[in-house]
């Protein structure tokens, strides 16, 4: 009985831990980065830059914008959900995951804002 009842709290205690961390981790906050730094031992980490957007290009599932921010150019990458409309030229922070495809980074956006 009390071998059962501690397996049962260790287990509540190990479950909650890991649900603490997972939150913690996805709500903390993601530092802005310089695109020049990135580098490829960040892969499937969340990253932030800012930078202008250079380019747009349209295929059939998704979005590839094309982002500087003076030191270096990435493609970020928005999978299609609803029409996109940004701006050439403005300003924009992107925050998403660092992904290599063809031996090169991109990024997998999961939030662009305008940035003023």
């Amino acid at each position: 009985m009390l071998k059962l009842t501690l397996l049962e709290i260790s287990m509540m205690v190990s479950i909650l831990g890991t649900f603490s961390i997972l939150l913690i981790s996805e709500l903390s906050e993601v530092e802005l980065q310089e695109i020049k730094d990135l580098k490829k031992d960040q892969l499937e980490t969340r990253i932030k830059i800012q930078g202008k957007l250079l380019a747009t290009r349209e295929t059939p599932g998704l979005y590839i914008l094309t982002i500087t921010d003076n030191t270096a150019v990435i493609p970020v990458i928005i999978f299609k959900e609803d029409e996109l409309e940004l701006e050439k030229n403005k300003q924009f922070i992107v925050t998403g995951k660092l992904t290599e495809y063809k031996n090169e980074l991109e990024i997998i956006a999961e939030e662009i804002t305008e940035n003023d």
